[in-house]
């Protein structure tokens, strides 16, 4: 099992900070956001990861030269042009095409059992495996609705022109962040352009009925993405609702 760390997003409701400052190397609890994601991906057993990279890329590429096990291998994918969700996971293509693999956003704080996903995706032979949680606030949030057997019924981007019309009545789910693709996926990710994976790749999927998955988690989950989210999530590591992953060296 291989995995993935999106690190390339720009971070733009976290300017000026991120105008010097990537957002995967945001301190968190004694650490970064993506040494603590490589943490959790290294805890399920995980030795190969790709990370893409864009805005301040070579802050992140240089950050991570050190501090890592032996047994790990970090490959990167240097995108001179944004290429959106599902745009940098086909640039992970050379690295990722031969086995199935978790794919993990880079500003995100979680607890998730992975090799539980991972036997969930495995178990049921999907495509693509998604960890949803609760929503709550899906006048805002895209929404996604699972049958009782787990299969994903409807993923709704909160960017859809109609989303405020369509959400209703709304659905109780949410997407973490986090999937668990096989390499199939691929085939189905144009190359060469941006492209995301809510609205381009996961709609039509479903349309046509490929085997998408879900898992249902009710932990730990929180996003740095703002100022004010960032300062919850550093207050909930001070009072110990969260404590972020190490990686073993």
């Amino acid at each position: 099992m291989n995995g993935m760390i999106l690190a390339a997003g720009l971070g733009e409701r976290l300017r000026p900070t991120t105008n010097t400052t990537p957002k995967p190397l945001f301190s968190i609890g004694g650490t970064t956001m993506i040494r603590n994601t490589i943490g959790h991906l290294y805890a399920h057993g995980i030795r190969r990861i790709a990370i893409n990279l864009h805005h301040l890329g070579s802050m992140i590429k240089d950050n991570l030269k050190t501090g890592m096990p032996r047994d790990l291998t970090l490959w990167f994918s240097e995108e001179p042009v944004l290429l959106g969700t599902a745009g940098g996971i086909k640039g992970c293509e050379p690295f990722l095409k031969n086995d199935e693999f978790v794919v993990v956003n880079s500003d995100i704080l979680e607890t998730a059992d992975l090799d539980a996903v991972i036997r969930t995706h495995r178990r049921k032979q999907a495509l693509a495996t998604l960890v949803l949680r609760p929503n709550p606030r899906p006048e805002t949030i895209g929404i996604l609705e699972k049958a009782p057997d787990g299969r994903l019924m409807r993923y709704l981007s909160a960017r859809h022109p109609d989303y405020a019309a369509l959400a209703s009545p709304p659905a109780p789910m949410m997407f973490t962040g986090i999937h668990v693709l096989s390499p199939d996926i691929f085939s189905y990710i144009p190359g060469g352009r941006p492209v995301n994976i809510s609205e381009e790749i996961y709609p039509p999927l479903l349309a046509g009925g490929a085997p998408l998955q879900t898992f249902e988690y009710h932990g730990y989950w929180a996003d740095i993405g703002t100022p004010a989210s960032y300062q919850a999530a550093r207050e909930d590591i001070d009072k110990g609702f969260f404590s972020p992953y190490r990686i073993p060296i």
